[in-house]
């Protein structure tokens, strides 16, 4: 990483929000919450799980030991971090329904962070996030339209295939075809012991894919 981000990394303290993105391309808006001249710990501020870093960018999940990496640390308008230090209160005192529904402020911010801080990243992370853009729109396909998550009868889990997307996304760098992509499908499906329907449906779901491959630059 070049001198500038290496600056920007030693220079977060407490109180700060920084954006980091996990090995599975999920994304994470986290607030500092201590410091030390080598290390960073800090929460996701929706879900609360906790992530220790180092200085130089790299970290883990505590709770689970995921790997994630601070791509961003671009500050956000003053009315949108106060947003996102309320919500991180609110969250941390683990409110009951209807208390624990976001308000409008609330979502605007979830829908949007994630853009804001991909426009604005530490030098050299760019390929970092590229993947891990692509690794979400993948697992997208496959939850939302293959195998979807929120269907009436038998759905999958909406994390069922995160264990495949990488060797998914891999294949499809690759140039594969759809036969192949789908005959990739149809031997996950088996692995997971999905019904006969999500098999059906490989060869479409194998053409969206191809297709989202074309589209990327």
């Amino acid at each position: 990483m070049i001198a500038s981000g290496a600056q920007a990394l030693a220079a977060i303290k407490t109180g700060d929000l920084i954006f980091g993105i996990r090995d599975d391309g999920r994304t994470d808006l986290l607030l500092v919450y201590y410091t030390n001249a080598s290390s960073i710990w800090a929460r996701n501020i929706p879900n609360e799980t906790t992530y220790k870093f180092n200085r130089d960018g790299q970290g883990r999940r505590i709770e689970d030991d995921q790997p994630c990496t601070i791509v961003s640390t671009a500050d956000l308008p003053p009315e949108q971090y106060q947003v996102a230090i309320e919500l991180d209160r609110r969250m941390g005192s683990k409110p009951e329904y209807p208390d624990s529904r976001l308000t409008e402020d609330e979502i605007q911010l979830i829908l949007t962070h994630a853009r804001f801080f991909e426009e604005r990243l530490l030098p050299g992370t760019e390929a970092l996030v590229k993947r891990g853009q692509k690794l979400r729109a993948v697992g997208s396909i496959l939850t939302l339209e293959w195998d979807p998550f929120n269907a009436p009868e038998n759905p999958s889990s909406v994390f069922e295939y995160d264990d495949y997307v990488s060797d998914l996304l891999a294949l499809l760098d690759t140039r594969a075809t759809e036969r192949e992509v789908s005959r990739f499908l149809r031997m996950i499906a088996g692995l997971r012991n999905r019904p006969p329907h999500v098999l059906e449906r490989a060869d479409a779901a194998a053409a969206s894919l191809v297709k989202l491959r074309e589209s990327w630059p």
